[in-house]
Formats: C-alpha cells, structure tokens, sequence
C-alpha cells in the first residue's frame, strides 16, 4: 500500500475513532493491518479514570469472548496428539458430569449447539437471588452437575452458551496435565512470540498494563467492572495487546505455525443443525459476507469492555478493536474500518437497516405456545440514523436490526446465528400469525394483543412463590404500589423485574433498581395452567430456554 493512499486511510480511520478521543473518558485501542503490514496504530481516551492514565497502542485489554477460539483450537491440538476426541462426549473426561449435561460433545460445546444450561445466566441469578459479587471456584462445574434439563436437544440449534467452553477449558487441564493458562502459553502463544497475552482468571489479579474496566452509569459517571469470578477460563478470559492480536490475525488467515492443516480445516468448518440448515458460527470464530466479502470474526464482551477481531482474509485486511467501556461498540466499529479501508469497487453497496414506520403491520409481540418462544418486531432507534428502524427482539431482548433478504427479513444475531422473519404474502394490520426461524428451525407465531383488558385479573391469579428445583430455590410474583414484579427474594435490598401482561398467557420483565448493567436484564414468563389454575411458569430469556419454576402450595 502507498504511502498516500495509507495517509488518507488513516485520516478516515482517526475521523471514525474521533468521538472516543477524550482526556476525561475510557476509550479504546486499534490496530489495523494490511498483508501483515500495520498501517494503524493508536490509543484513544483513558486506560484508567482513576490513574489520568491513557490508552496507548502499548495497552493490555481484555478481549472477552474473543477467547473462545484460542480454547478451540487447544482442544483441537490434544486431539492431534490422540489424547482426545472431541466428537466425544463431555463426561468421558469429566465423568462427574452423570446428568444431561454430560450429553453434549466437545465439538457441540465448541458450536453452541449443545444445549447445556449456562449456571452463569438466569440459572446463578436465581441461585444467588441476585447479582453476586462473587462466585466461588469450581461453581460452574458444579452446578452444571446439578441440572436436569436443557435448553434443547443436543446439534438441533445454536444457542450461545460460555459454559460450554467452561466446560472445555476443564477437559483441557484434565487431559493435558496443566492449567488451560500453562497450556495455552507454551502451545499456542509462545511458538507466537504473543507475549503480552495470557489467561487472567480474576479482575481481582493486579497485572501490569492492562487497562481499567469501566461501566457508565445513568448520571455520567463510571464504576470499574469485575467479573463475578474468579475461574473466567477459556470462554472469555484472556488478555491482550493489539500488536499481538495482529499477529495472530495474519497467522489465522495465513500460513500456520500452530495446529495441523485439518484442525484448522475443523476450527473452520460451518456447522449443520438438524433442521438441515447451515450456520455462521465454527469452532469460536463465525464466517459470514459483509458487503460482498467474507469476514472471519469473533467479538467479545466483559463487564467494562467490548472487544472486536476480524479478518477479510480476500483483502489480507486485520483488524483488532478493544475497548475498556462497556457502551464501545467495537463489533459496529469494525465495520466501519472495512468500509474505510478497502475500494469502493471492491464491496457491495451495503444492506441497509429498513424504516420502522413502514413496516408498522409488523410490529408487536408474537409468540408460539409449542416452544413459548417470543418475538418482538419493533421500532429501534440507531445512532447516526435519524428515523427509527426495524429491529427484532428475543425474550424482550432487542437482538439485531431487521434487513432484507429475499421474502424474508432477517438478522445474524453472534448469539444465535441468522433468526428469520417469512414475510407474508400481503403486509396488513390485521396480520394476526407470522412464521419465525431460528437455526433453520421454522415456527407459526401469534400476534399478542397491544393492550390486554383484564392485565390486573391476570396478575391476581399469579400473585405468590414459585420453586426452581433444579437449584432449590424461590422467586414470587408481588404486587406493591399498584406494580407487579418477579422478585428473586434477595437476603436484602431489591433484586427484581417488573412485568407487563402482554397476554393472559404472557408475560414480559424487565430489570428494575440497579445502577450496576448486568446481563440478563430482560425476560419473558410463559403461564402454565390446569384446570384453570395457574400450575406455574416458563422463565425464557436470550440464552436460557423454558426453565421451570412450579408454583408452590
């Protein structure tokens, strides 16, 4: 690349990281690549508040989930070394596993397409009556002994779940003899020369040069970010810097120095889910087509940051993103990059988000009484776009923004792959069902009423405490100041959602009373009744699916 041509690149490049330059705010660090050359280097905004310290193409920064296929491809290299199978199932090395979640193979778990309950989401939730502050080593495991139902058959969808690759990160120590950390370093960083990464399994660990985590909160300010434990593994818990992971992006898409030719054949290779449809998401790294070019992916999120790894391997193009903000939004950044940095002729006009307004025959809330799935199709509004748009929610969870594709509309959500809207015939407000896929998976929804007349009748017959056996625990729905909640029944203080009828048969929450961002924030209960008594209710949200919980008495 010239010499001019990266000088005007990187003038587009500091316009579009401008709004994060700031000496009073955490910021974010990029770098940028072209055919293993870095033509973008820099730090914008503040490693630490606290410090005054700034970000600097030097500064270490989480990289969340952007872990996963580094614990993919450790796995892959036993394998080589015929020490395991991953087509095995989990409980052939973690034999503690007796239950349904020792059904699941490694290559399930690597896919997201296992099933497993994830104790780290609605499930630690209701354990802890809260937000912990802390978890104690060894829960995930444990819990995950405790469970006896799934999300959903093993390979018959995708489903985001990180204790998958918890899970994985311990076979990984069973089988090799050493920690996942040991392991990754001397078989996969050091042949790399990647020196500033590493596994760091606690935010409570002082190392050296890694930038603070901050989460914004409603009045402007920020408090530091720690991830309630202190065994975050192989599903988000490494570090790194971007002169390292551009390394490691030139060695993903180029010649390879680590892992055979058919493991990384395998860590590749689009999964089938038994609907027969094809999806995005491989061994930790997604494959899909932005603009015409195929990008290899993975994001990632922790409490405080945002971190983006992409490659568009036609163009030999690298791109590293890291934020130590939670509202960085390093994934829509990285977009931006590729549209800065290669021709016009090389991409296609882009797919752009539809206006909300015209699409008004869509909106609300649908639902299927088969599998209490619910799907919101509502107006959203986009920064830099001045009208709203159309975007798709999953369990009262705004899940992506609604583009064309065909006669259908649709999103690639990194936590369930691509979830299709079929477009009816003839578009009319008086729509009344409309069919929804997920991984292939093709169901008939039914429109919810707006307004439900008889929301307090509703409520009443819900009002009292309902059981989760599977962690033996309770929740109640109560009423207090002419408000309903689901309330988690905190040892103290308040831990709860509010809740709307948007049927006699469902209901939707929404987190209230906390400064802190957690996830989940957002939920949807699904009644159950015999003989027309409320027998108990159906808790769903973006990655947990039907969890019981029984009335009691």
């Amino acid at each position: 690349m010239s010499r001019m041509k990266t000088n005007t690149i990187n003038k587009r490049l500091d316009e579009i990281f401008q709004p994060w330059n700031k000496s009073d705010a955490p910021g974010l660090i990029v770098g940028v690549a072209s055919k293993g050359q870095a033509i973008y280097r820099r730090g914008f905004g503040l490693a630490s508040i606290e410090h005054a310290t700034a970000n600097t193409p030097q500064t270490r920064m989480r990289i969340g989930s952007t872990s996963k296929h580094f614990t993919s491809l450790a796995a892959l290299l036993l394998a080589e070394q015929g020490k395991l199978d991953i087509d095995a199932a989990v409980r052939t090395y973690l034999p503690e596993l007796k239950g349904v979640a020792g059904d699941a193979t490694l290559r399930e778990m690597m896919l997201h397409t296992s099933g497993l309950r994830d104790p780290y989401d609605l499930p630690s939730l209701l354990l802890h009556r809260g937000y912990p502050h802390m978890v104690s080593d060894g829960a995930g495991l444990e819990l995950s002994q405790r469970f006896t139902s799934k999300n959903y058959e093993p390979g018959e969808r995708m489903v985001y779940c990180n204790n998958g690759y918890h899970l994985l990160s311990k076979v990984v120590e069973r089988v090799s003899g050493e920690s996942l950390g040991v392991f990754l370093k001397k078989h996969i960083l050091d042949p790399l020369n990647m020196a500033d990464t590493e596994l760091l399994p606690s935010d409570l660990r002082i190392t050296p040069g890694i930038a603070t985590l901050h989460l914004p909160q409603p009045d402007g300010s920020y408090v530091r970010g720690i991830y309630p434990s202190a065994e975050l593994l192989g599903s988000g818990g490494m570090v790194s810097s971007i002169d390292d992971m551009l390394k490691w992006l030139a060695h993903l898409r180029g010649e390879k120095k680590v892992g055979s030719k058919r493991s990384w054949k395998q860590m590749l290779e689009k999964p089938r889910y038994t609907s027969g449809a094809t999806g995005d998401y491989c061994l930790g790294l997604t494959r899909e087509f932005y603009r015409g070019v195929e990008i290899i992916h993975h994001a990632g999120a922790v409490l405080g940051g945002t971190c983006q790894m992409l490659t568009v391997p036609e163009h030999a193009l690298d791109i590293i993103i890291m934020c130590n903000r939670m509202d960085g939004s390093a994934p829509a950044l990285a977009l931006k990059v590729i549209d800065a940095v290669l021709d016009k002729s090389a991409l296609e006009a882009p797919n752009n988000p539809l206006p909300a307004k015209k699409w008004k025959a869509l909106h609300g809330y649908w639902y299927s009484s088969r599998s209490h799935r619910v799907f919101g199709v509502q107006a959203h509004p986009q920064a830099g776009n001045p009208e709203p748009v159309l975007a798709l929610s999953i369990h009262n969870a705004v899940s992506g923004v609604l583009k064309k594709s065909g006669n259908r509309l649709a999103i690639n959500n990194p936590g369930h792959g691509v979830v299709e809207l079929h477009l009816p015939k003839t578009l009319s407000k008086n729509l009344k069902t409309l069919d929804f896929s997920d991984s292939g998976h093709r169901e008939r929804c039914v429109r919810l009423p707006q307004k439900v007349a008889n929301a307090q009748q509703v409520f009443k017959g819900l009002i009292g405490r309902y059981r989760y056996d599977e962690l033996d625990t309770e929740v109640a729905i109560t009423l207090e100041d002419g408000t309903f909640y689901l309330d988690l029944l905190p040892i103290y203080g308040k831990c709860r959602f509010k809740l709307e009828a948007w049927s006699d048969e469902v209901l939707g929450g929404s987190l209230v009373g906390t400064s802190f961002i957690p996830l989940p924030a957002n939920l949807t209960l699904a009644i159950e009744r015999k003989a027309g008594k409320v027998t108990g209710l159906w808790l769903n949200n973006l990655r947990t699916r039907n969890l019981w919980l029984e009335r009691c008495g």
